[in-house]
């Protein structure tokens, strides 16, 4: 009697000590337990529930249930991440203006700038106005306009191809209106939140008219290199600086170049406070004009 309990104990003891799997059947039903024995037609599974049972191979999913005999990994599925859509920036400011050079004045201020950039391509609209006046009547104004485009290519994405557009008019140095377009290339060194900065040069064209006819309208091939860096100062502190340059390439003593540097406080997540500094030159300006104008601009940035 002793011996019959002690075999009954110990078969228990080692069917229970097996490794439990679930048993998944065609018919879509899931069965837990202990597979005792299995001569290749069937299988005897001990369950918890109903004891032994003997199961038909041909109503079970082998795959699903063995599937380290079918090549098969049971693999937790990834939840999908879907990417933000990307929206465009777009940023307003208004401010108070003094300028130098060809005018010594005080002016109103109004720019806006657009952007959209994704992982490859970059688009850019840019565009500033400056008015001046004396006794309530006008007395200058400045525009710049900027439109461009640039997709990047290479492994890491660095590297990247422009086309721009660009147009000016000024009042205080007589140019009736000035078309550059242009189209290059360039290389971002490094893209992040705390330092951004870049280095581009292209090729362009440039037609320039002027207002009171001082000088004969002109239309020259230039080169257009650009340097940018923005950097992280302190918390919310910007310091950026963007200079472009267009000498030409019919005459190397005509040049031009464009400095504009800005310090940047982000006040709330929507409001800034900037202070610009934008110095033009001209190394041939028309008759009776200087070649350097200068412009400080205080300025409340509002981003929608």
């Amino acid at each position: 009697m002793r011996l019959k309990v002690f075999i009954f104990a110990f078969c228990f003891l080692w069917t229970s000590s097996g490794l439990a799997i679930e048993i998944y059947l065609k018919n879509g039903d899931k069965i837990s337990g202990v597979i005792n024995h299995d001569d290749g037609t069937a299988i005897l599974v001990q369950t918890s529930e109903a004891g032994e049972i003997k199961i038909d191979k041909d109503f079970i999913d082998l795959p699903k249930t063995f599937p380290e005999k079918y090549g098969i990994l049971r693999v937790t599925p990834k939840p999908i991440v879907v990417a933000p859509a990307v929206e465009w920036k777009k940023d307003i400011s208004l401010g108070y203006t003094q300028a130098g050079g060809n005018t010594k004045s005080q002016l109103g201020q109004f720019s806006t700038n657009i952007n959209r950039k994704t992982i490859a391509n970059e688009t850019t609209f840019k565009f500033n106005a400056l008015y001046s006046s004396s006794n309530g009547v006008m007395n200058g104004k400045k525009f710049y306009g900027m439109l461009r485009y640039a997709y990047s290519f290479g492994q890491d994405l660095k590297w990247y191809q422009f086309y721009k557009m660009e147009g000016d008019e000024d009042y205080f140095a007589d140019i009736d209106y000035r078309l550059t377009p242009s189209t290059g290339v360039g290389y971002w060194f490094s893209n992040s939140d705390d330092l951004k900065a870049l280095a581009e040069v292209g090729l362009g064209y440039q037609y320039t008219a002027y207002r009171i006819e001082t000088s004969p309208n002109s239309s020259e091939p230039i080169l257009v290199p650009r340097f940018f860096i923005d950097k992280r100062l302190i918390g919310n502190l910007h310091l950026s600086e963007d200079f472009t340059a267009y000498p030409s390439l019919d005459n190397i003593n005509h040049y031009r170049f464009r400095s504009e540097t800005d310090l940047i406080n982000r006040i709330t997540q929507r409001w800034s406070c900037k202070i610009s500094y934008v110095d033009d030159f001209n190394s041939f300006p028309p008759n009776g004009f200087k070649k350097n104008d200068y412009t400080w601009m205080i300025s409340l940035e509002y981003s929608l």
